[in-house]
């Protein structure tokens, strides 16, 4: 059987599509950082405060279902 030929036109247009070089005009401003610090850090404190409010539920919980699946009675 011969193989099928697959036409290289869209790999190589995607490759020069990719690799093509022009400037972008572009400007971050320096304390964009900063700005994304501020929104994220309370997001972030509020998941982890609530894993430690509730961890002690939440490991019980997976404890039970852990106990139901391996048909263990929990000691």
């Amino acid at each position: 059987m011969h193989a099928k030929k697959r036409p290289l036109g869209r790999p190589v247009a995607l490759a020069l599509l990719l690799l093509s070089c022009t400037p972008a005009f572009a400007y971050i401003d320096p304390n964009a950082g900063g700005m994304l610090f501020q929104l994220l850090a309370p997001l972030f404190a509020a998941i982890v405060g609530g894993w430690l409010f509730l961890r002690r539920w939440i490991s019980e919980v997976v404890r039970q279902i852990w106990s139901r699946l391996t048909g263990r009675d929990r000691e």
